[in-house]
C-alpha cells in the first residue's frame, strides 16, 4: 500500500500557490525566500520559527520582512548602472567631483545614439 504523502501549500503574495512534500521545515522554504518569513494567516503579526515543521493539508503564506515592507514602502534602495569614463572615475575617486555633480553632468550629457535620417524628395 502507497503512503499518501500530504502537502504542504505556501502562498506568496502576488496569489500563486507554492506546493512542498510534508515533511517540510520553514527553513526549508525559505531559502529560496530569504526576504520573507512564514506565517499561519495572510495578515500574521508573528511569523513561524525556522525549526518550525509545516503540517501537510495547510495553507501557510509568505509574508515580507517588515524592514523590506518598509523600505519599498518608503523609496528604499534603487540600484542603477552609470556608464561614465574614465576620466570621470578618476574624478569622483580623488574627490575631484562629488557624485551629486557626476550624476547631473552624466544625466545633461546623453546624446541621441543614432542621427536623424533626412527623406529624400521623389
Amino acid at each position: 500500500m502507497r503512503k499518501h504523502v500530504k502537502v504542504v501549500k505556501v502562498a506568496k503574495e502576488d496569489g500563486k500557490i507554492l506546493e512542498f512534500s510534508s515533511p517540510i521545515h520553514v527553513k526549508d522554504i525559505l531559502i529560496n525566500f530569504p526576504a520573507n518569513a512564514i506565517g499561519d494567516s495572510k495578515n500574521a503579526t508573528e511569523t513561524l520559527s525556522q525549526d518550525h515543521e509545516l503540517k501537510g493539508g495547510k495553507l501557510y503564506y509568505l509574508i515580507p520582512h517588515k524592514k523590506e515592507a518598509e523600505e519599498q514602502g518608503s523609496g528604499g534602495t534603487k540600484r542603477i548602472k552609470v556608464l561614465i569614463t574614465k576620466q570621470q572615475l578618476q574624478q569622483l575617486v580623488t574627490k575631484e567631483m562629488s557624485l551629486q555633480e557626476l550624476l547631473s553632468v552624466v544625466k545633461t550629457d546623453r546624446k541621441p545614439i543614432l542621427d536623424s535620417i533626412p527623406e529624400e524628395n521623389e
